[in-house]
């Protein structure tokens, strides 16, 4: 059965080459992902190191024009409770799908870890696992950009796990102000 639509959750932080490759997954189950960046309403951490209209440019900016026009992307902030969250969520898709019956949404990803367990909390819609691709993981990219600040041994460590694109941006992005903050407190953290 193909799908709709299909719901794609994630923090992005960054966008990897993993990420892509659901994305090009879902794409073969349904004609539109709606792909929701997660922590949209967050600052920037050591966690969280991109704003949400960063990680639009990355997803965006790492697929072809005809790949684009079937990919949609939104903003989710978080909520204090999985409750409120989900229902959050739920509404989000009902305005962006109006009028697709439930049965004709679903829910794609990749469960690498607990964190991931909301995946399991949207009893209305189908979910697709899939697989992680080439043991990819948005945390190693991350202590690999503010362990140094070595451009180029940060784009030896992580130029094949993120899209070209995105290496571009994060490379840029070691010349601003708010990767020297982020930094320092990684430095002051892990001293």
């Amino acid at each position: 059965m193909k799908y709709n639509y299909l719901i794609y959750i994630g923090r992005f932080q960054p966008f990897h080459n993993g990420h892509k490759y659901i994305i090009e997954e879902g794409l073969k189950i349904s004609n539109n992902i709606i792909v929701f960046c997660g922590s949209s309403n967050q600052t920037r951490t050591l966690q969280n190191p991109f704003t949400y209209t960063e990680r639009r440019k990355f997803i965006l900016n790492s697929f072809s024009e005809l790949h684009i026009n079937k990919i949609q992307i939104a903003p989710l902030d978080d909520c204090e409770n999985d409750i409120e969250w989900i229902k959050r969520v739920e509404k989000k898709v009902r305005r962006m799908v109006r009028n697709t019956p439930e049965n004709r949404v679903a829910l794609i990803g990749h469960t690498k870890d607990n964190s991931c367990y909301y995946l399991k909390l949207f009893e209305k819609w189908k979910y697709f696992e899939i697989k992680n691709f080439a043991e990819i993981n948005a945390t190693y990219i991350r202590n690999a950009i503010f362990i140094t600040n070595d451009k180029c041994k940060i784009e030896n460590k992580i130029k094949k796990l993120v899209p070209p694109e995105v290496l571009k941006f994060i490379l840029d992005f070691l010349d601003t102000k708010h990767y020297l903050d982020l930094q320092n407190l990684y430095i002051l953290q892990n001293a």
